[in-house]
């Protein structure tokens, strides 16, 4: 495959990405929005689709028109650290070969993370809202990295075997 093909591939998976991030950030804000409004048939399904990513615990939510965010404060900083993230790769990475990060920055970026989400599963503190959402923004800056790095190897990768296959199935060939 072209130096210019896989190039495309990254570009196309890191706009549709990007493309992703935005409406998912933006639904985010959206349910406290029409809950805010009085539309609250409409907010219980926005809130019921963030349901299964986030214990959606009132208490630990940034408020938005007077109403919770559709996510806690720690999902919401992954979810923005994740935007950061696709930002930051444009400029790091470029639309180039895709190149994964090293473990040793995964390591080190979700280390905090851990630290603070397993002290407070053991009681030892109970971070406030803030430190919550910090240590998710971190964490998320790096997952685009490994999301559109991934994805458009796998698709690289997929384009190649296709073509080898053809290439093997043509007549003629024995």
């Amino acid at each position: 495959m072209s130096a210019d093909e896989g190039s495309r591939i990254v570009r196309t998976v890191w706009l549709v990405t990007a493309a992703g991030t935005a409406v998912w950030l933006a639904l985010i804000f959206l349910a406290p929005w029409l809950a805010g409004r009085g539309s609250t048939g409409a907010a219980r399904l926005v809130y019921a689709v963030f349901s299964p990513v986030c214990h959606q615990i009132p208490a630990r939510c940034f408020l938005s028109h007077g109403q919770p965010l559709a996510v806690c404060g720690r999902c919401l900083g992954i979810y923005a650290g994740f935007a950061a993230g696709l930002v930051l790769y444009r400029v790091v990475r470029g639309f180039g070969r895709p190149a994964l990060p090293s473990a040793r920055a995964f390591l080190l970026v979700t280390l905090p993370l851990a630290v603070d989400g397993l002290a407070g599963v053991l009681g030892l503190w109970k971070s406030p809202l803030g430190v919550r959402a910090a240590t998710g923004f971190v964490w998320g800056t790096l997952l685009p990295f490994f999301f559109v790095g991934g994805v458009s190897d796998a698709l690289a990768k997929g384009k190649e075997r296709r073509a080898a296959r053809n290439l093997s199935n043509r007549p003629g060939k024995t």
